[in-house]
Protein backbone atom coordinates (compact mmCIF):
# COMPACT_ATOMS: atom_id res chain seq x y z
CA UNK A 1 0.00 0.00 0.00
CA UNK A 2 2.34 3.07 1.28
CA UNK A 3 5.34 3.18 -0.99
CA UNK A 4 8.65 1.32 0.21
CA UNK A 5 10.74 4.74 -1.20
CA UNK A 6 10.17 8.24 -0.60
CA UNK A 7 7.78 9.90 -2.92
CA UNK A 8 7.11 13.45 -3.18
CA UNK A 9 3.67 12.58 -4.10
CA UNK A 10 0.99 9.82 -3.11
CA UNK A 11 -1.05 8.18 -5.84
CA UNK A 12 -4.99 9.03 -4.82
CA UNK A 13 -5.44 5.46 -3.82
CA UNK A 14 -2.81 5.47 -1.26
CA UNK A 15 -3.97 8.50 0.14
CA UNK A 16 -7.69 7.17 -0.09
CA UNK A 17 -6.08 3.49 1.51
CA UNK A 18 -4.27 5.53 4.15
CA UNK A 19 -7.12 7.02 5.77
CA UNK A 20 -9.31 3.72 6.18
CA UNK A 21 -6.36 2.77 8.44
CA UNK A 22 -7.05 2.17 12.65
CA UNK A 23 -5.28 4.92 14.45
CA UNK A 24 -2.79 2.29 15.53
CA UNK A 25 -2.03 1.24 12.13
CA UNK A 26 -1.41 4.84 11.14
CA UNK A 27 0.62 5.22 14.21
CA UNK A 28 2.73 1.93 12.79
CA UNK A 29 2.63 4.18 9.81
CA UNK A 30 3.89 6.88 10.69
CA UNK A 31 6.74 5.44 12.44
CA UNK A 32 8.16 3.87 9.43
CA UNK A 33 7.54 6.40 7.17
CA UNK A 34 9.00 9.38 8.96
CA UNK A 35 12.19 7.09 9.87
CA UNK A 36 12.58 6.11 6.40
CA UNK A 37 12.17 9.56 4.59
CA UNK A 38 13.94 11.83 7.85
CA UNK A 39 11.01 13.72 8.20
CA UNK A 40 7.80 14.72 9.82
CA UNK A 41 5.09 16.83 8.52
CA UNK A 42 3.12 19.78 10.25
CA UNK A 43 0.22 21.66 9.47
CA UNK A 44 0.87 25.58 9.12
CA UNK A 45 -1.59 28.18 9.25
CA UNK A 46 -1.13 32.55 8.91
CA UNK A 47 -0.53 32.46 12.15
CA UNK A 48 2.02 29.61 12.49
CA UNK A 49 1.56 25.44 13.35
CA UNK A 50 -1.54 24.75 13.94
CA UNK A 51 -2.38 22.64 17.57
CA UNK A 52 -5.80 21.12 19.00
CA UNK A 53 -6.69 22.95 22.41
CA UNK A 54 -8.71 20.05 24.11
CA UNK A 55 -9.56 21.46 27.47
CA UNK A 56 -6.54 22.55 29.04
CA UNK A 57 -4.73 20.51 26.69
CA UNK A 58 -2.35 22.02 23.86
CA UNK A 59 -1.72 19.28 21.38
CA UNK A 60 0.46 19.18 18.23
CA UNK A 61 -0.34 16.77 14.89
CA UNK A 62 1.89 15.01 13.12
CA UNK A 63 2.16 13.33 9.76
CA UNK A 64 3.94 10.91 7.78
CA UNK A 65 3.85 12.41 4.53
CA UNK A 66 2.60 16.19 2.65
CA UNK A 67 -0.34 14.56 1.42
CA UNK A 68 -1.78 13.04 3.91
CA UNK A 69 -2.32 16.50 5.76
CA UNK A 70 -4.95 17.50 3.61
CA UNK A 71 -6.84 14.62 5.10
CA UNK A 72 -7.13 16.27 8.01
CA UNK A 73 -10.76 17.95 7.93
CA UNK A 74 -9.48 20.97 10.08
CA UNK A 75 -6.40 21.83 7.11
CA UNK A 76 -8.69 20.99 4.24
CA UNK A 77 -11.28 23.69 5.34
CA UNK A 78 -8.70 25.88 6.42
CA UNK A 79 -5.98 28.29 4.89
CA UNK A 80 -3.20 25.14 5.87
CA UNK A 81 -0.20 24.05 4.37
CA UNK A 82 2.01 21.16 4.93
CA UNK A 83 5.35 22.14 6.38
CA UNK A 84 8.30 19.49 6.94
CA UNK A 85 10.55 18.90 9.67
CA UNK A 86 13.50 17.57 9.65
CA UNK A 87 13.59 14.07 11.74
CA UNK A 88 16.92 15.17 13.42
CA UNK A 89 15.42 18.75 14.17
CA UNK A 90 12.11 17.21 15.55
CA UNK A 91 13.83 14.63 17.64
CA UNK A 92 16.84 17.16 18.70
CA UNK A 93 14.83 20.22 19.39
CA UNK A 94 10.73 20.17 18.74
CA UNK A 95 10.16 17.11 20.61
CA UNK A 96 12.03 18.47 23.93
CA UNK A 97 10.40 22.05 23.58
CA UNK A 98 6.86 20.07 23.45
CA UNK A 99 7.72 18.07 26.18
CA UNK A 100 9.11 21.03 28.54
CA UNK A 101 5.69 23.06 27.53
CA UNK A 102 3.84 19.49 27.97
CA UNK A 103 2.53 20.26 24.52
CA UNK A 104 0.82 16.51 23.85
CA UNK A 105 1.31 14.61 20.41
CA UNK A 106 -1.63 13.81 18.56
CA UNK A 107 -0.77 11.53 15.72
CA UNK A 108 -2.14 11.34 11.67
CA UNK A 109 -5.61 13.17 12.70
CA UNK A 110 -8.60 12.68 10.55
CA UNK A 111 -11.34 14.19 12.41
CA UNK A 112 -12.63 15.05 15.42
CA UNK A 113 -14.54 11.98 15.74
CA UNK A 114 -10.98 9.89 14.61
CA UNK A 115 -8.51 12.05 16.09
CA UNK A 116 -5.42 9.43 15.74
CA UNK A 117 -3.15 8.39 18.97
CA UNK A 118 -2.43 11.41 21.67
CA UNK A 119 1.04 10.42 23.10
CA UNK A 120 3.37 12.43 24.78
CA UNK A 121 6.57 13.89 23.05
CA UNK A 122 8.51 11.89 25.29
CA UNK A 123 6.57 8.37 23.93
CA UNK A 124 7.00 9.80 20.33
CA UNK A 125 10.23 10.00 20.67
CA UNK A 126 11.33 6.76 22.20
CA UNK A 127 9.11 5.03 19.54
CA UNK A 128 10.87 7.39 16.45
CA UNK A 129 14.40 6.50 18.24
CA UNK A 130 13.14 2.31 18.44
CA UNK A 131 11.74 2.69 15.18
CA UNK A 132 15.03 3.51 13.63
CA UNK A 133 17.09 0.91 15.47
Amino acid sequence: MFPETISDKLADIVVKQSTSLSAEERLALLLQYVTKAQAVWLAKGANGFVMIENGDDIILPVWPHADLVMTWDVAAQSDVTPEQVALSEFLNTWLPGLQANQTGICVFPLSQEDAGIFMTAEELKQSLEEEAK
